[in-house]
């Protein structure tokens, strides 16, 4: 969470978070104390070339727990370098959880991670210009 009111999702552990929503939007948090991320924009560009609406904004962490209990948040994930995309099931402190403990990776997340991941080993066309051989 933000350093100064606790109550705006950041990231999580330096890797960015995407929250899905049940009508197919996409939130994530947006850019100022945060670093753009290539993997972050990756995701952004794969995910609007599938007619998917990306909105780059303030996220409380009160807006995840609500979302996730109505039903209207239906994937969340991280991505970052490392962990290209990983599903995020469920968010334990100390009094509260977020999703549950036996979630499964929602199939948006698990597609996005596919493609990316197929991208960078040459197993899916590259239309980007994203992969350069160096050798």
């Amino acid at each position: 969470l933000d350093s100064e009111e606790q109550t705006w999702v950041e990231e999580l552990g330096g890797m960015n978070v995407f929250f899905v929503y049940r009508d197919g939007r996409i939130v994530t948090p947006a850019l100022g104390t945060i670093l753009e991320g290539i993997t972050r924009s990756s995701v952004i560009r794969l995910a609007e070339q599938r007619g998917h609406v990306v909105e780059e904004r303030r996220f409380s962490i009160d807006e995840w727990r609500q979302g996730v209990e109505s039903g209207d948040i239906v994937e969340a994930f991280a991505c970052g370098t490392a962990a290209v995309i990983t599903p995020i099931g469920r968010l334990k402190a100390r009094d509260f959880e977020i999703g549950a403990p036996d979630a499964e990776p929602g199939a948006l997340t698990l597609s996005l991670r596919e493609e990316l991941t197929g991208i960078q080993y040459g197993r899916v066309a590259d239309h980007h210009g994203w992969m350069h051989r160096l050798a």
